[in-house]
Parts: C-alpha cells; structure tokens; sequence
C-alpha cells in the first residue's frame, strides 16, 4: 500500500515538473521585436552579405515590421482573454473566401512594399540573392504547412524533430 501511495506521488511530481518545464519553454520562444529583428537581419545578412550601413536600414525594416506584428499579436490575446474571462466560448469560424482573398492581397501588398525597398537598399547582385533567399523561405513555410498533418500525427511541434 505504502510502495503504490509512493509510486503515485512521484509520478504526480514528474507530471508536474514536465508541465512546468514546457510552460517555460514556450515562454522563452517568445522575442521581443529588437530580438525578432536582429535576428531575420542576420539571416539576410548571411545570405545576401551586408554592408554596415545596408545591415541598420534592413534591421530599421525590420524592426517596425516586428513592431507591428507584436501590436496585432497583442491585440489579439487582448481580444481572446477577454472572452475566457466573460466566460464565452471561443469559436474559431474558417474565414470566407472573401476575407481569405482581401487577406492575400494585403500580404502582397506588403511584400511589394518591402521588396521595393530592399530593391533601394541592396546592389543589383544581392537583390538576386535576397530573390532566391525569400523564394526559398517560402517553400519552407509551405512544406511546414503541407506536412502539418503529419507532424501532428507523429506528435511533433513547430521546430522539433524526432
């Protein structure tokens, strides 16, 4: 009796620990935009080699756009705690096709917008390279998507692999 009532115990502990430990990881996985920032210029950096005055113009660009994206992030939770503190149930509703297709367009318009100003920032031969660099990132971010089910399946997260 005494052998199970321990056994018990120490299994609650682990559960315990192993929820805390994944709280913290998640929670560390969260940047702030000079972070966010720093690290996509970095990444350019390497791919497409910036000069000193190319690599602040680039973490400006994309520090106001990390900036950004932190606003919409917040107001989103905002929007979301309120309801579980209201008490309602949250319902994730598919978006139509409207609201996909105006979505789209202003996810091209950014991506105009910024690679018109990469265009002012770079030379002609690193523009190439920054081309290929995002056209690269996207087939990444797509596969992420098109493997989604799988990964589920298998029980992996977003940057883990088993």
């Amino acid at each position: 009796m005494k052998k199970n009532l321990l056994l018990v115990l120490v299994a609650l502990m682990t559960m315990t620990l192993s929820a805390q430990e994944n709280r913290e990881r998640r929670q560390q996985r969260e940047y702030n935009p000079e972070q966010v920032a720093m690290m996509q210029t970095r990444q350019l950096d390497n791919a497409v080699g910036l000069d000193s005055v190319q690599f602040q113009l680039v973490y400006i660009m994309n520090y106001s756009d990390a900036v950004a994206m932190q606003d919409s992030m917040k107001v989103r939770r905002a929007r979301m705690e309120e309801a579980r503190k209201s008490g309602k149930k949250i319902e994730r509703q598919r978006p139509t096709e409207e609201q996909m297709q105006a979505r789209r367009d202003v996810m091209k318009q950014r991506k105009a917008i910024k690679d018109a100003e990469m265009k002012q920032i770079l030379r002609p031969e690193q523009y190439e390279k920054y081309l290929k660099y995002t056209e690269e990132q996207e087939k990444r971010r797509r596969s992420w998507g098109e493997n989604r089910g799988e990964r589920r399946e298998r029980g992996e997260r977003r940057g883990e692999r088993k």
